[in-house]
């Protein structure tokens, strides 16, 4: 009986969990428990990086303060966090990205926390880096927020998953014995 590669597994693994993450959105609109739930996970996200962007510019000279999901410098920046700016979205690709490939259960728990602690202390970096932008070089706003910041954080999350691939899943997973079959 023919078995399948290993870059088939991922990706077949990878559409189960899209297929799942559909059905989970799908239901999430219809239930109101688990709506209310995925809201209060988003609010707290939310606040989290709010305070922890304010910690890190008043740490550096900024007078900033945070109302809800606002924040705020002396100078009149404001940024707005909306879901999109709080990387929800990052974060679930990446542990996506995880879960979909081989490895000791042990294992992707350890690195889906760490890298989404990682993840949220680039964002609060990102964020912290765009009002300091808003602030100083206004005319580069648009561009920092749109592109630069954006796509770093996104070849944070690839490297992040690069180093799992290549460092810290278990050898004994299939993807290392198909290799060592194959060379």
């Amino acid at each position: 009986m023919r078995s399948w590669s290993p870059f088939v597994k991922v990706v077949f693994n990878i559409a189960i969990a899209v297929f799942v993450g559909f059905i989970f959105f799908a239901l999430l609109k219809k239930n109101y428990y688990i709506f209310n739930l995925y809201e209060y996970g988003v609010y707290c996200l939310t606040e989290l990086i709010a305070n922890s962007v304010r910690v890190v510019l008043n740490l550096f000279g900024f007078n900033c303060l945070t109302f809800g999901k606002i924040i705020s410098n002396t100078d009149g920046v404001s940024l707005i966090l909306d879901r999109g700016c709080v990387g929800r979205n990052v974060l679930l690709v990446f542990a996506g990205f995880i879960i979909a490939t081989p490895a000791q259960v042990w294992r992707k728990i350890a690195f889906t926390a760490a890298g989404i602690t990682i993840i949220i202390m680039l964002n609060v970096i990102r964020i912290s880096l765009l009002i300091y932008v808003g602030t100083y070089h206004n005319e580069w706003f648009h561009f920092t927020h749109e592109y630069l910041f954006k796509y770093t954080l996104y070849a944070g999350v690839f490297l992040l998953w690069v180093l799992w691939v290549r460092k810290f899943r278990s050898s004994s997973s299939s993807f290392s014995q198909q290799e060592k079959v194959h060379c």
